[in-house]
């Protein structure tokens, strides 16, 4: 049996400040899925997961997500089925929380919990916790994590409300290799054993988690492939995309590139 569509765009285009930011961008998630999206900066990573999230109006072209169709639904109820993490929540964010009262807050799409916490809601946070491999800080405050471990409470906190979709833009920025890395372990994780669709935007192949499952490659505001890891993560194809010869090597699940001599 074919698996439910999650996200839909057909045509879609974006014009900012008389610049297109997206080209006729057509592409569809299915239920299970894990997608990296993936491309140099300015490829319009960003302003596609806008799009997704709600957050910002095609210029043409349209969009369906979690089978609701843009223009003919209430994007504020949409939002509370996608979990989002991103840099921007950052400035809402309460250093003086708790970090279970944090993830728990997630429940309602808030960034702070001014109630008592559940036994059942803290069962269920503690869960993720354990899945992002933080357990251990659930009582310390939002203030005393660094950065890395502050990116995977974000994602405990945004799978609390037990999401059809979840947007994850940029996690590793401004992470050292350390955290980067125990993040991409964790991410896998969450891949494996989360019934959550996934999209990651990233900057760089050796972020994509292994068991990510589907990639699509940004150049320019255009897709220039789309399809399943294995036959769409080439040297040729990432070549295209950076504007640079690369070469491609894989190990254990994962991708790298290296610029190619001239």
């Amino acid at each position: 049996m074919d698996r439910p569509i999650v996200v839909t765009l057909a045509g879609v285009s974006l014009d900012l400040d008389g610049k297109r930011i997206l080209k006729d961008v057509s592409w569809t998630v299915k239920k299970g899925e894990s997608w990296a999206v993936l491309g140099p900066n300015g490829a319009g990573k960003t302003s596609l997961l806008s799009i997704v999230n709600g957050y910002r109006w095609p210029s043409s072209g349209e969009v369906r997500v979690l089978g609701r169709k843009f223009g003919e639904t209430d994007l504020r109820d949409l939002r509370e089925e996608v979990g989002l993490v991103s840099s921007y929540l950052d400035k809402m964010t309460p250093e003086d929380e708790t970090v279970v009262k944090f993830v728990v807050s997630g429940k309602r799409g808030a960034t702070r919990l001014w109630e008592e916490v559940s036994s059942l809601d803290k069962r269920r946070a503690l869960s993720l916790l354990r899945l992002v491999g933080c357990l251990s800080h659930q009582r310390k405050r939002l203030v005393e994590l660094s950065q890395g471990e502050m990116q995977r409470v974000a994602i405990a906190r945004a799978l609390m409300a037990t999401p059809s979709l979840l947007v994850l833009d940029e996690p590793f920025e401004g992470l050292d290799m350390g955290s980067r890395e125990r993040l991409v372990e964790r991410l896998g994780k969450v891949a494996a054993r989360a019934r959550t669709t996934l999209i990651l935007v990233a900057h760089r192949t050796e972020d994509i988690p292994r068991g990510f499952t589907h990639v699509l490659l940004l150049r320019r505001g255009a897709v220039l492939a789309a399809g399943r890891v294995k036959e769409t993560m080439t040297g040729a194809n990432l070549s295209r995309t950076f504007g640079v010869k690369v070469r491609l090597r894989s190990a254990g699940g994962r991708y790298f590139i290296q610029a190619s001599p001239r």
